[in-house]
C-alpha cells in the first residue's frame, strides 16, 4: 500500500481527500502545517506528497523546495494542491520543484489520475 502525505490546514479538506484516497487503497498520513509535514516526511517516508501552498508555520513552496533540494527526498513526487490558481503561482511551484499542480476546487478524478501517473501505477 502506497503512503501519501496529505498536508492542508483545513481539516475538512484533509477529511474529504483522505476518504477518497483510502477508498483507492492508499495509506494517508495527515499534516496540518509545513513543519508537521516535514516531520511526517522524515518519520513516515511517504511515496507521494500532496501539499497545500498556504500553510501555517512554513508554506508549501518552502516545504517543496527543502525536500527537492535534499538528495534523499528529491525523487518523492510532490503535488501542490492550492486555491492559488494564477499562472504565476503554478510557475513558482515548478521553480520550487513540484511535480504537478492541482487547483482547488479540484476534480477527484484528476487528482487520482495525477497520483497514479506520478506513482507509475
Amino acid at each position: 500500500m502506497k503512503k501519501i502525505l496529505l498536508t492542508d490546514d483545513e481539516p475538512n479538506i484533509v477529511k474529504v481527500v483522505s476518504a477518497r484516497l483510502k477508498a483507492h487503497n492508499y495509506e494517508v498520513i495527515p499534516a496540518y502545517d509545513g513543519e508537521s509535514a516535514l516531520d511526517a516526511v522524515y518519520r513516515e517516508k511517504p511515496d507521494l506528497i500532496l501539499l497545500d501552498i498556504m500553510l501555517p508555520k512554513l508554506d508549501g513552496y518552502k516545504v517543496c523546495q527543502k525536500l527537492k533540494s535534499d538528495p534523499k527526498w528529491k525523487e518523492v513526487p510532490i503535488i501542490l494542491f492550492s486555491a492559488k490558481t494564477q499562472a504565476a503561482d503554478k510557475q513558482t511551484g515548478r521553480e520550487y520543484g513540484a511535480d504537478a499542480y492541482i487547483a482547488k476546487p479540484f476534480q477527484p478524478e484528476q487528482l487520482l489520475e495525477t497520483i497514479k501517473y506520478l506513482l507509475k501505477e
